[in-house]
């Protein structure tokens, strides 16, 4: 009981809700972490999930969590499976709940339940809307805004496709909200298709292909993670290219663009990473969380921690990229993970 009381309150002070009680006085136990991915089976899933096990392989050995367990959606991006696998965990007494959620709104409910039991929920890699609950991501209108703005002002005039993640993700929808609003400054780029790729590179190259075949012209590429080497592998296939397009940060894709760049094709592309090893920086925040520490103020907005990612890759700083990726192998892509005492700089 007493374990419980004292994480609901290290909850509660990590977002400024209970000033009273002092959370040193309870004696912590190491927790157990159960860990929700939401979907799995891509090449950016593999190595968010292997970030994940990093972090909770170094912990576990320390002895600074008691165990670990990772549970994946057999069908993804399905919610409704994903509050079944949070209720699970309840009924296990986890101390801690890690979620990637497949909706931003739809788990609310079971979130509730977690926290009534004193369970400490972190969302990861995008957002829910439930209360008290730290949320750990990019900001990723941000970061499509800013792959979006570099192909609508490269291309100015023409017709692009949108080839997106899953439907209902909130991440996803942040992303496609950011092109939608790009879009409306540049009114001559018509979006001639807008369809799903379900973050899966096969996937993406079949709806790619489908679209090519229909004979109109493709001047430019909206995608995201993992699947940009498969949308353009439709396009080589053809004999055809877009001008621009986002590209994936991995070495693939990169190994293609390289082939592009060496012939002088009409061929430009951006890359911008969004690390997998999200997972693992938000397993870190989660223990100081757990732990009874709170974030520095103006660290958190609206109870989330943005993530910066510094590198953007044109064709302008091409050669910095390729040197990251040229020896890894083709399904290798860049992430990172915040290093231990980076994220305790962000903790009073």
């Amino acid at each position: 009981m007493i374990k419980r009381i004292s994480k609901l309150v290290t909850l509660l002070v990590a977002f400024g809700l209970v000033f009273a009680f002092s959370v040193g006085s309870f004696a912590q136990e190491p927790p157990v972490v159960g860990i929700s991915t939401g979907s799995s089976g891509t090449s950016w899933r593999n190595i968010m999930i292997a970030a994940l096990e990093e972090v909770g392989n170094e912990y576990k050995a320390a002895g600074k969590i008691a165990d670990y367990k990772i549970v994946n959606n057999i069908t993804n991006g399905d919610a409704t499976e994903q509050a079944n696998i949070l209720r699970d965990f309840i009924s296990q007494g986890v101390d801690i709940i890690m979620v990637n959620p497949n909706s931003p709104d739809a788990l609310n409910g079971v979130i509730s339940e977690a926290q009534d039991e004193g369970i400490l929920v972190i969302a990861y890699d995008a957002t829910v809307t439930a209360p008290n609950v730290l949320n750990v991501t990019l900001d990723h209108y941000a970061w499509n805004t800013k792959n979006a703005e570099y192909i609508c002002s490269t291309l100015q005039k023409g017709n692009a496709i949108q080839i997106y993640g899953l439907d209902g993700h909130p991440a996803n929808n942040d992303r496609i909200r950011a092109t939608d609003d790009v879009l409306k400054k540049y009114p001559d780029i018509k979006l001639i298709a807008n369809t799903t790729g379900g973050w899966d590179q096969t996937k993406a190259k079949e709806v790619a292909t489908q679209i090519i075949g229909s004979g109109q012209q493709i001047d430019a590429v909206f995608t995201q993670d993992g699947m940009a080497f498969g949308v353009l592998s439709a396009f080589l296939d053809a004999n055809k290219l877009p001008k621009v397009m986002f590209g994936d940060p991995g070495t693939a894709f990169f190994k293609e663009w390289k082939k592009l760049r060496d012939q002088g094709a009409d061929f430009k592309a951006c890359a911008q990473p969004n690390p997998p090893g999200i997972g693992g920086t938000a397993f870190r925040m989660a223990l100081q969380l757990y732990n009874g520490k709170n974030f520095k103020t103006g660290i958190l907005v609206d109870n989330t921690y943005f993530y910066k990612v510094g590198m953007f890759i044109t064709d302008d700083n091409f050669d910095e990229g390729w040197e990251l990726l040229k020896d890894q192998p083709d399904d290798f892509l860049l992430s990172e993970i915040m290093p231990e005492d980076q994220v305790a700089e962000l903790f009073e």
